[in-house]
């Protein structure tokens, strides 16, 4: 039996800026349904997707919702700290090792 090949289906796009648009699409990769975020270019110099985006299988759409919800939430909030936050610890510049004298 012959497998039949799903197309992409787009799904949206948001204008970055000029000669830039971000593509959404669903798609299909090795039988997993997938949802493509892609920057995608209309220049002299170059017409289609690039190297810029990210892919969300179906399986975490509703966490990736939960957390756009969640930046909404924070970049309406009027007191942003009733939105959850996560504390990124901050780097220790490393020590340069020192030499041993000999």
């Amino acid at each position: 039996m012959e497998e039949q090949q799903q197309k992409d289906v787009k799904i949206g796009e948001i204008e970055l800026h000029e000669g830039a648009v971000l593509v959404v699409k669903k798609t299909n990769y090795n039988g997993e349904d997938r949802i493509d975020f892609r920057v995608w270019l209309n220049t002299s110099k170059y017409k289609g997707p690039t190297k810029q985006g990210f892919v969300v299988t179906m399986n975490k759409v509703d966490e990736f919702l939960k957390i756009l919800e969640d930046m909404k939430k924070f970049g309406s909030a009027t007191q942003p700290e009733k939105v959850q936050e996560e504390k990124v610890a901050e780097k220790k510049p490393r020590k340069a090792k020192k030499k041993a004298k000999k």
